[in-house]
């Protein structure tokens, strides 16, 4: 009968799967860099050019990495952030924002999401419906592009201008959203810079007709924003409440930064240096 190989016979034996061992070298590449290319697979591991296509190509398709279009590079994909989220340091971030998501829930009578990032898009991870009879609704697993959103314009606010050229290129159309949506890129830049500034930002019905949002992200002890905290809610009812709405969410990535400050948190994705969001609200 077959035995589970133990720590001491592996250091032993030199116990290793090599496409795993090289699989693992590859996502580990991550850790000092915010992406990667199948050329510096290649160079790293010492291997073709073709195995390591085929190496990032699989670990694309899990989910693990994300191929980026515009130049062939590869980042962290929705898998490894959602691992790194539970995993990263013992610690998971959701635990601690879902009640204070609630709490938000049940101040406003709106509903309540966080969301992250991925590439130019972002992703709904967990909800607390409004008590209103009227509402925005649960979009918990749902993508939307970033621009189109307040919790995405929050998360792309904090990234370096090389990070955002590659998102979003000179000349390239920004698509996806309602007829207010951004469409201009140097629109979205300018956009992006207010938000930067001030710490929030606004959806004026720019995902969805009618829609009001807003948002504030959760920087975490890096700059790297963890995610987004939104207040979402019809536009008649929640706009005159921004500002109100706007103290009400950095109390709650006040109360999540508190929460996390005892344990050593990084961010699955953390590669380098960011704006922080974390100033004095003027614009949207």
């Amino acid at each position: 009968m077959d035995q589970e190989p133990t720590a001491a016979t592996e250091a032993r034996y030199g116990y290793a799967i090599e496409a795993v061992e090289n699989a693992a070298k590859t996502l580990l590449m991550l850790r000092t860099r915010s992406t990667i290319r199948a050329v510096d697979v290649s160079a790293e591991l010492g291997v073709a050019r073709s195995t390591a296509h085929r190496m990032v190509s699989t670990l694309a398709q899990a989910g693990l990495l994300q191929r980026n279009l515009t130049d062939k590079t590869y980042t962290a994909g929705h898998a490894l952030v959602e691992l790194g989220m539970v995993v990263a340091d013992a610690v998971d971030v959701r635990p601690v924002v879902q009640p204070l998501l609630t709490q938000l829930a049940f101040e406003t009578g709106e509903t309540a999401h966080f969301l992250v990032r991925e590439q130019d898009e972002v992703l709904f991870t967990l909800v607390a419906e409004g008590t209103y009879v009227i509402r925005s609704a649960s979009r918990v697993g749902s993508r939307l592009p970033a621009h189109t959103t307040s919790a995405g314009k929050c998360l792309l606010a904090t990234l370096t201008s090389e990070e955002l050229s590659a998102l979003y290129p000179p000349g390239q159309p920004l698509e996806g959203g309602t007829e207010r949506a951004i469409r201009d890129r140097g629109q979205l830049l300018d956009e992006l810079a207010e938000v930067a500034e001030a710490g929030w930002a606004v959806n004026r019905s720019e995902s969805e007709p009618g829609l009001y949002a807003v948002s504030v992200a959760v920087p975490g002890r890096r700059g790297r924003a963890l995610g987004a905290i939104t207040i979402s809610g019809p536009a008649e009812r929640l706009e005159p409440l921004t500002k109100q709405t706007v103290e009400k969410l950095r109390s709650a990535v006040a109360a999540v930064q508190v929460q996390l400050a005892g344990a050593p948190w990084r961010h699955p994705d953390d590669s380098g240096t960011h704006r922080r969001t974390n100033s004095s609200p003027d614009t949207a």
